[in-house]
């Protein structure tokens, strides 16, 4: 019992489409700074803290995010976890791809706390380069912290079948 290939290409697409967001988010802020002439009121922290701040935070991240993804994304894990879903069950009765997409936002969400927060300090330091830095980190961290959503899909309607 194979995945179904549009589950996983529309998985995989929001997996770089979320991830994504913060290199244009950052091509925004250099442009912001470079032909707006957009310039930070008040520096609240010294350039140099914060990029060596916001880059210990990136490797941090870049570290744990293969650690996080297992724990998070474990077949046995999803299976246990609920859903709760406005729109009648899928025809097919296919609940672990609900259980996989909701199960990849959550480790997004994690996953792209720090590239977050990075953008608001380079947006409030008027840091261009920070930014780009940050929309880079991102879509490496992308690529490293990639699930196999087909063999996670597998996996998790396995899991089910057994619980069920």
């Amino acid at each position: 019992m194979s995945a179904p290939t549009s589950a996983v290409q529309r998985l995989n697409m929001f997996w770089f489409l979320v991830l994504s967001a913060p290199l244009l988010i950052g091509i925004a802020i250099a442009g912001l700074v470079w032909f707006g002439n957009y310039t930070a009121s008040i520096e609240w922290l010294p350039q140099d803290t914060l990029r060596t701040g916001a880059m210990g935070a990136m490797a941090l991240m870049l570290v744990i995010a293969r650690p996080l993804r297992n724990a998070l994304l474990a077949p046995s894990t999803i299976a246990q976890r609920s859903v709760q879903t406005t729109t009648p069950a899928d025809p097919a009765g296919d609940t672990a791809v609900f259980k996989v997409q909701a199960s990849m936002f959550m480790l997004l969400g994690i996953l792209d706390a720090v590239s977050m927060i990075v953008i608001a300090l380079s947006l409030m330091q008027a840091d261009a380069l920070l930014a780009l830095l940050n929309g880079v980190y991102t879509l490496v961290l992308a690529i490293i912290a990639r699930p196999d959503f087909a063999a996670l899909l597998d996996a998790t309607r396995n899991q089910l079948t057994q619980k069920g």
